[in-house]
């Protein structure tokens, strides 16, 4: 399959990404823009029209960079095609209520959690699983969108419209979040990254800091034995996610860390913006290892990784700067600008949290007051371990 060209769903950043990346391996990716269905070759952003006949025809594998695809009678030929991958994957997971019976299925930690089917269900539903609640729309929502949190007696905020189409979760008390990157191959080979330590803002991933730190100072053995153990319970976790689903390519879980074990929070079908610290800080980028698990090229066997910062830029003005600071990397994605919006982020490694400082240093007078906070509570994070 190595060479034939692949078709990623949907126009974002992602897929631009997943395109740049396979030309290290000799693949063509072009994009579909689902928003209009017409395709987008290779990193252009030229849209051009296009047909079912030729799409099926011309990419040996059609990926997505989206759980969620629109109703659209292309996208539909599409999914109905030998063509496109993992389908009962996206069939079932990009449902919360349908991924969450599957987590329970096969024995994966997760929130306790009952269907929201009425509103008088909110009574049971703090009866069972307690006086606060995460309500979520079963479809759709990310970036906090689509989620409210809820006190008994106080569910006004949420839509009469939304009940039958939302879940309520037990509120966890979690010591932090943290996530699993890692990619499954056709004959069942794996890869994982190191965890990664993620922290958001007002619902949407602020920076991450890969790999994740554990408990205590950074050189004890019991940080270390901390990091051992949730890795391994990580990789298990994920294995058997996609081993049920036999998933080819990468899968992002997100978790919480409740008491020194992991819970899983969502599951992504695609490359993940806690993954993209691996674009500087492993050989191998989470982009680049999907192409490889969807062209059939093996895994590295023994990938190095390096301490790494990613920090999202969100709503700000680009600065041209950003890239002539030597060892900052900046990956702007071209999108309008608007609030509260991802439009790029910038990846700091380094052999040690000193090297990463000293860059941050550099760094920091070229960014707006809200991100200079962002990464001052990061390197704060960093260096008390």
């Amino acid at each position: 399959m190595h060479n034939h060209p692949i078709l990623v769903l949907g126009g974002g950043q992602l897929g631009l990404m997943m395109a740049e990346a396979a030309i290290h391996l000799g693949v063509v990716v072009d994009r579909l823009d689902t928003a209009n269905d017409k395709l987008m070759p290779g990193t252009s952003n030229l849209r051009v029209d296009t047909t079912l006949d030729f799409l099926v025809d011309r990419y040996a594998v059609i990926t997505a960079e989206m759980e969620h695809l629109p109703d659209s009678g292309l996208v539909n030929g599409l999914r109905l095609s030998e063509r496109w991958m993992n389908g009962s994957a996206f069939d079932i997971l990009p449902g919360r209520n349908q991924q969450k019976r599957l987590l329970d299925e096969i024995g994966v930690h997760n929130a306790p959690w009952k269907m929201l089917h009425a509103q008088d269900d909110m009574l049971s539903a703090h009866d069972s699983l307690g006086e606060t609640l995460v309500v979520k729309t079963t479809r759709g929502g990310y970036d906090g969108k689509g989620q409210w949190v809820v006190s008994r007696g106080d569910d006004q905020d949420i839509p009469a419209s939304a009940f039958g189409e939302l879940i309520a979760e037990q509120k966890v008390s979690f010591s932090r979040e943290v996530s699993l990157v890692g990619a499954r191959s056709e004959d069942g080979q794996t890869l994982f990254y190191p965890l990664a330590e993620n922290h958001h803002h007002n619902g949407i991933l602020r920076f991450s800091i890969a790999p994740a730190m554990g408990v205590g100072k950074l050189g004890d053995s019991a940080n270390f034995a901390n990091l051992a153990n949730l890795q391994s319970e990580a990789e298990r976790m994920l294995t058997k996610i996609m081993t049920k689903l036999n998933y080819v390519g990468v899968m992002a879980m997100e978790c919480f860390e409740v008491d020194g074990e992991l819970m899983v929070n969502e599951l992504a079908l695609r490359v993940h913006n806690s993954g993209h610290w691996s674009q500087t800080g492993s050989c191998v980028s989470q982009f680049n290892l999907h192409i490889r698990a969807l062209s059939g090229v093996r895994f590295p066997q023994e990938p190095v990784y390096q301490p790494t910062l990613m920090i999202n830029l969100i709503g700000c003005e680009y600065h041209p700067r950003w890239h002539q600071i030597d060892g900052v990397h900046c990956y702007w994605y071209g999108k309008e600008r608007r609030a509260h919006r991802k439009l790029g982020h910038i990846n700091m490694t380094g052999s040690t949290s000193f090297e990463i400082q000293q860059k941050a240093d550099a760094l920091r007078p070229l960014l707006d007051a809200e991100h200079q906070s962002m990464l001052d509570k990061a390197l704060a994070l960093i260096n008390s371990h």
